[in-house]
């Protein structure tokens, strides 16, 4: 008998790890909560999307469900060996290198038309999402698209968050060699998603974002320039 693959998200509100969790079911059974406790379940967007991480590829690979609140190798983390045979996708060898050590039993094997359907069904549905979530997965989104939004400006994207309520860039001048790590935040509006990120778009080609950037560090900043507007500095 073929094993389910459901794939849920959990908010932060939800999640014990305040994270934004994707919960790996197999038959209506979490499978990290049942024997992995030292960190949360994986980001959904560094699981979904081009990442693939839950698609077995052409030869049989080791894939990581849940890792430790501080680094895998640190505290842990909860991986299994996915594979192809056919018409059917195989989980087995599973490791638990947190201290709890325990693993599911015996090896699932999913239909890989229902297992593929699933994985499709969750990277495409983005109902959990909230406001600054959006805001940032599009703005990351765009700016990796056209990288010259801040190229013009001597700088690199570097990731785009939601932090309490706001969206955090973070970008790099220059982009390469010493660099100046940098963060700008912008507020969110009940305006749509998309309208927000035009606007944040449009604000960062008009007008040299550095200037109202706090550095975060950078192999220029030295430790001490921590927190420093890079106006201040410049």
């Amino acid at each position: 008998m073929l094993n389910e693959l459901v794939l849920t998200v959990i908010t932060p509100p939800d999640s014990d790890w305040g994270e934004a969790e994707l919960r790996v079911l197999v038959d209506g059974r979490d499978i990290a909560a049942e024997c992995f406790d030292a960190g949360p379940n994986y980001d959904p967007d560094y699981v979904l999307g081009e990442a693939g991480r839950l698609a077995p590829g052409d030869e049989p690979r080791i894939v990581r469900i849940a890792e430790a609140e501080c680094i895998a190798e640190c505290c842990g983390a909860l991986s299994v060996r996915m594979r192809r045979e056919g018409a059917e996708i195989i989980w087995d060898g599973w490791e638990n290198t947190s201290d709890r050590a325990e693993v599911p039993d015996g090896e699932f094997r999913f239909s890989a038309a229902q297992y593929e359907a699933e994985l499709e069904r969750a990277t495409r549905d983005r109902s959990w999402e909230w406001p600054a979530r959006t805001i940032s997965r599009l703005l990351r989104e765009a700016l990796r698209a056209d990288p010259g939004v801040l190229g013009r400006w001597d700088s690199g994207f570097g990731a785009a968050f939601p932090n309490d309520g706001t969206v955090e860039l973070t970008f790099y001048t220059p982009p390469r060699g010493d660099y100046y790590h940098l963060s700008r935040m912008f507020g969110v509006t009940e305006e749509p998603a998309e309208v927000q990120v035009d606007r944040i778009l449009a604000g960062l080609r008009a007008r040299d974002p550095r200037e109202e950037a706090m550095i975060l560090g950078g192999s220029a900043g030295a430790g001490a320039l921590r927190g420093v507007r890079y106006r201040d500095r410049y």
